[in-house]
């Protein structure tokens, strides 16, 4: 395995850290309604939303669950349990900002014991740290076990970063098929490095029969979502394509809808 794929594929998972608020539309989606549902006096649904996107790790989710209980918006007010959201809302966000700054030792630190317990933010850090060598030794077994939980529960991120490990063959035989598996899911979530890679199969003919519409409208999604390589990927595309087909792939595109993964 050449080092210089090991690198690239290190700094893809860490930016995909700096962006993980953001991991599909459909969580950025949930997040925004749990809000407008709770400046609209809505509680009951605020926390119905809230809640799952804590459990998976979101800060600002657990702060919005602690200001509730602060103020007894829904729930009895209870300082202790608001102090309990804050101290994970804090704690969470310091771990990191830690890993941000390559201080592992402090996010390991905090994040470990969150993953044994099943958060699936942590087990996607480890995944990473162990991915990356940060922290700890470089292991892809240590990293895929840790990734394949957070994916288990439906993170966009993770699935995408399990993906690669496969289709590359990063630590183990390479597996298009449990490939292409991982990144459907994370690309019909709205990941976009996933509908990239997913769309390259699709026009490669990669265990799946060849699709060009289907890669033709997997390109133009993640290009619309900045991934420069799709963009160009399409435009190589649409030129053996047919009017129809463009067509075709235009529309699946525009009704295109992301479908967010519950546990």
């Amino acid at each position: 395995m050449s080092r210089h794929y090991v690198k690239l594929f290190g700094a893809l998972l860490a930016a995909s850290l700096m962006q993980w608020a953001m991991a599909s539309a459909a969580l950025a989606g949930s997040f925004d309604d749990a809000t407008a549902a709770a400046d609209k006096g809505d509680y009951a649904t605020a926390m119905k939303l809230f809640r799952p996107l804590a459990d998976r790790g979101d800060s600002g989710a657990q702060y919005a669950i602690g200001r509730m209980y602060a103020k007894g918006q829904g729930v009895p007010q209870d300082p202790a349990e608001a102090m309990k959201w804050f101290d994970k809302a804090n704690d969470q966000s310091k771990a990191l900002q830690a890993y941000n700054r390559s201080d592992f030792a402090t996010a390991r630190k905090i994040f470990q014991p969150l993953a044994e317990n099943g958060q699936a933010l942590a087990e996607y850090i480890l995944g990473l740290m162990y991915a990356n060598g940060h922290g700890v030794p470089e292991s892809y077994t240590e990293a895929l076990k840790w990734l394949q939980k957070a994916a288990e529960q439906g993170e966009a991120k993770a699935q995408f970063s399990v993906g690669v490990i496969y289709f590359k063959g990063l630590g183990m035989p390479a597996n298009q098929a449990e490939a292409f598996k991982w990144y459907r899911r994370a690309a019909d979530q709205g990941n976009a490095p996933a509908q990239y890679n997913l769309g390259a199969m699709y026009a490669k003919g990669q265990t799946v029969p060849q699709d060009v519409v289907k890669a033709h409208m997997l390109y133009a999604m993640a290009g619309d979502h900045g991934v420069k390589a799709a963009d160009e990927a399409k435009d190589k595309l649409t030129k053996s394509m047919s009017a129809e087909q463009i067509a075709e792939a235009k529309k699946m595109a525009h009704e295109w809808k992301p479908k967010l993964e519950t546990e």
